[in-house]
């Protein structure tokens, strides 16, 4: 029996969303094909890319304010 990794794209039975799982491959295709799931090749994307292509920067805080630090 082969064995394929994927990464859910919806929660499906005990598998959250973004959960990456190592199944038979025939479980697999079925999930992929109904949309659940996409292939491990596919799914080495980070997962929270949507935001890509929107234009939206990210701040990031700093710990101190650069007049206090020595």
């Amino acid at each position: 029996m082969k064995m394929m990794k994927i990464r859910m794209v919806k929660p499906y039975a005990a598998y959250k969303k973004g959960e990456l799982v190592e199944l038979p491959e025939r479980q697999a295709e079925s999930l992929i094909a109904w949309e659940y799931a996409t292939r491990a090749a596919d799914a080495d994307q980070p997962l929270l890319d949507a935001t890509k292509g929107r234009g939206k920067k990210v701040e990031r805080a700093q710990a101190e304010p650069k007049s206090e630090r020595r």
